[in-house]
């Protein structure tokens, strides 16, 4: 007697997984994320917080416009930037919260690169003389505009620009504000507790591209959108600053097909606190790591749903590989590296293996601190209504309506 039972032919050779389960998965964790943000209240409160920073920002250093500002969604470690703790000096001086931004400030505006000396790929130095004009009471003796040279100017300004929120009315209240290494974190709440977070990036913006700059060109739209832009970052070796994109990149973000933005919010949220421990090289290789499968694989298979999980699945294994090889080669710059000279490739490389050997586990595990996420969001906006409520009653029974 036959069994009428289909076959079990999505079954995941390595881990014996249900690639159905985890499909499933990955959608329920991207439901979970994005809706801590959909709530009427939440996003006001964050437009609020937004506001608030940049004109704390505007009071140190004016810019023509808000929009000269570059703001991504998410902490400056969570995978935006080519940056990790160990870049910075330090492990970031509070956790991330599910609410986090990161603000590039352009305290230089340059209109070419050519002023510029590159000593390697992926970073540049820049002449002391591009500095003094804007700021010639901060003068130096050396022969170069250093991160820390910056530092020291830009960042006691904002915290002490930061600092008066203490002394105001104004609805959100200052939790906390840290410098961690060249930035600044800042840590906002509201009424119903809601925190809000914000790491501060003072870099250089530079029109054009870097000598060797590839594939960017096939991003800009004949209207200039994205802008020929590059963004120079306060950190690196011996007083350099680090090359990146974050304009260009954001934009690729956001035509991403909802398949592979499923992946790599996935891959973020199970491999990032893994690859931001002391050593490692930061969340920002899984990035590149899909854009580079991007390249060699077929538009067709990546743009469909239900091949999300064996991308998934596919990302840990090439991402394993390149640990090992201790390699994984910037896509926009010939000739950089972001595991060049890391010490903890065999130790990474294990660490996700074990992830790629129980992926059900820990995908559970991140839809689980998403629903926890979800569900103090929920409380923060019932404390909302509910404060609301309260205030509106004792106002009516205060007006002429009811005896006082």
């Amino acid at each position: 007697m036959t069994s009428s039972a289909r076959p079990l032919t999505d079954v995941d050779f390595c881990s014996g997984s249900r690639i159905e389960e985890i499909n499933k998965l990955l959608e329920e964790l991207e439901r979970r994320e994005i809706g801590t943000l959909q709530e009427k209240e939440v996003l006001q409160s964050c437009v609020q917080a937004k506001d608030l920073i940049f004109s704390l920002v505007g009071q140190i250093h004016p810019l023509p416009s808000p929009n000269a500002f570059l703001l991504l969604s998410g902490g400056l470690c969570s995978g935006l930037l080519d940056v990790s703790p160990t870049d910075l000096g330090t492990r970031t001086p509070f956790i991330s919260y599910s609410i986090s931004y990161t603000l590039l400030v352009p305290i230089l505006r340059l209109p070419s690169p050519d002023a510029l000396s590159q000593p390697c790929p992926c970073h540049y130095l820049l002449p002391i003389s591009l500095w003094e004009p804007p700021h010639p009471e901060l003068g130096s003796d050396k022969p170069h505009l250093t991160p820390d040279h910056v530092s020291q100017w830009f960042l006691p300004s904002l915290l002490s620009a930061v600092s008066s929120l203490r002394r105001s009315s104004h609805p959100l209240t200052l939790e906390r504000a840290d410098v961690w290494g060249n930035c600044a974190s800042i840590l906002l709440s509201t009424s119903s507790a809601l925190l809000i977070r914000f790491d501060i990036v003072p870099v250089v913006e530079v029109q054009g591209w870097p000598p060797g700059a590839q594939y960017l060109d096939d991003w800009v739209g004949k209207d200039g959108v994205p802008p020929q832009v590059f963004h120079l970052f306060p950190w690196g070796a011996e007083g350099q600053w680090r090359v990146g994109f974050p304009g260009v990149e954001l934009y690729m973000r956001r035509y991403l097909h909802p398949t592979l933005s499923r992946v790599l919010r996935a891959s973020m949220a199970v491999l990032g606190p893994i690859l931001q421990q002391h050593g490692g090289p930061g969340p920002y290789v899984l990035w590149i790591t899909l854009i580079h499968a991007c390249e060699r694989l077929p538009h067709g298979y990546l743009c469909q749903g239900q091949n999300a999980a064996s991308c998934f699945l596919g990302l840990l294994e090439e991402l394993s590989l390149s640990f090992l090889r201790g390699s994984c080669p910037n896509p926009f710059l010939p000739g950089c590296d972001l595991l060049l000279g890391s010490a903890q490739g065999h130790y990474l490389a294990r660490k996700v293996s074990e992830v790629r050997t129980q992926p059900v586990y820990y995908l559970w595990e991140v839809v689980r601190e998403a629903k926890e996420v979800v569900r103090e969001a929920k409380e923060v906006v019932k404390g909302e209504k509910v404060e609301k409520e309260d205030i509106e009653e004792k106002e009516e029974r205060g007006s002429s309506c009811y005896p006082s």
